[in-house]
């Protein structure tokens, strides 16, 4: 499993309206997308997609010009960084 993070300064109501979002678009995740998760820490938001596998991430991201969750930060005033990290466990 493979995970994207897309790490952004937001505000509490620009994550309050990122989390309504986030569950609007719910029904449109990208194929491949096991679990998506907001973290709001001190002004710093982490949207966390949890991937199925490498293969079909890589597979998205070649099809698509944004990725879904810099598309959902945009739509709030942030422009985030992104980053892919190894999932060891998810349970």
């Amino acid at each position: 499993m493979i995970a994207v993070v897309f790490e952004a300064e937001l505000s509490r109501q620009q994550a309050d309206d990122l989390a309504h979002l986030m569950d609007d678009a719910r029904p449109t995740r990208p194929a491949g997308v096991e679990l998506a998760t907001l973290l709001y820490e001190e002004g710093t938001a982490r949207l966390i997609a949890y991937w199925r596998d490498e293969e079909t991430l890589n597979r998205y991201l070649a099809e698509t010009a944004v990725p879904r969750g810099q598309e959902l930060m945009r739509q709030v005033g942030a422009e985030p960084t992104m980053r892919i990290v190894e999932v060891l466990d998810f349970g």
